[in-house]
């Protein structure tokens, strides 16, 4: 394997963990009564106080023009705000891992628009990964003994805006990606853009939070999700960068099961055949999603 591959390779596997792990790190931290608005806007501006003091080592600073604007304005809307704040509002209200595995199914999407704005070719394999992804989530919202409580359901369907705005945004880091600069320039602008326009919403919301001293439980994981997020953000475009965006959405395996995991670990939480069956569908649509054709000659 190439070493551009390796280097992919382990991108993936820290995002994967990383992302995977800050599931259950934002349920401790919204259900121990941080606002999902406040801890968007903390995690945000932290990690891109990581970035810039990165850029600063590197000698690279995010680009001003125009065009480098734009991409941290549509980016960082989607990937910021857009879909963190659907996130972390879901989790307040469903288990860990149901969470998790609903994030699981970006590259589900991600093909899915993709084939709509035919970037991607039609595959019936793939295709067929679309409607196991389908049939994954009606296992989780229909039979009633799903979720452990029914009132769960509308927080799921709510929750699905957060794989689907991930899904754009993978597409469009590649496609709008500017042509100077760098992964660490335009993934700290992108950050700083969320921090940015995150602050006067939780001001004017009354959902801005002010971390204790010493600090508390859900203040200490607000801290490790953002220092967790600024790397992974740097990796993910990276990651985007050498291997493209299917590559990169595969991450959401490991995302999945180790959400499920830490669900268990860290909540008790007991899924339900139910959940164990829509989390194999979801897991064997993006495996499916991602199978590409052998190409010969």
């Amino acid at each position: 394997m190439e070493r551009s591959r390796w280097i992919a390779l382990l991108l993936l596997f820290y995002c994967g963990l990383g992302w995977g792990a800050a599931v259950a790190i934002a349920k401790i931290a919204t259900t121990g009564g941080v606002h999902p608005l406040g801890y968007v806007f903390w995690v945000a501006i932290i990690a891109a106080l990581i970035l810039t003091a990165i850029c600063a080592v590197r000698g690279t600073w995010p680009g001003t023009s125009r065009k480098h604007i734009w991409y941290y304005i549509i980016i960082g809307g989607l990937r910021i705000v857009s879909a963190n704040v659907i996130w972390y509002t879901t989790v307040k209200y469903v288990p860990a891992g149901a969470l998790a595995v609903v994030l699981g199914l970006t590259p589900i999407f991600t093909y899915g628009i993709s084939l709509a704005m035919r970037l991607e070719t039609f595959a019936a394999l793939r295709a067929t990964g679309l409607n196991f992804g389908f049939v994954g989530v009606v296992m989780f919202v229909v039979p009633s003994q799903s979720l452990p409580d029914p009132s769960m359901i509308p927080w799921m369907l709510f929750g699905l805006g957060a794989p689907l705005t991930y899904a754009l945004a993978n597409i469009l880091i590649d496609r709008m990606r500017p042509k100077t600069g760098n992964t660490l320039s335009h993934t700290t602008g992108m950050v700083w853009f969320g921090a940015i326009f995150m602050l006067p919403v939780c001001l004017l919301a009354g959902a801005f939070h002010i971390p204790a001293f010493p600090p508390s439980g859900p203040d200490i994981a607000v801290f490790g999700h953002a220092v967790i997020s600024g790397f992974a953000f740097f990796a993910l475009f990276e990651m985007i960068r050498l291997s493209g965006p299917t590559f990169a959405s595969q991450l959401n395996y490991i995302v999945t099961l180790t959400g499920v995991l830490s669900g268990i670990l860290f909540f008790g939480e007991a899924p339900t055949w139910w959940v164990w069956a829509g989390t194999a569908c979801v897991l064997g649509g993006v495996a499916l999603v991602n199978k590409r054709p052998v190409k010969h000659g």
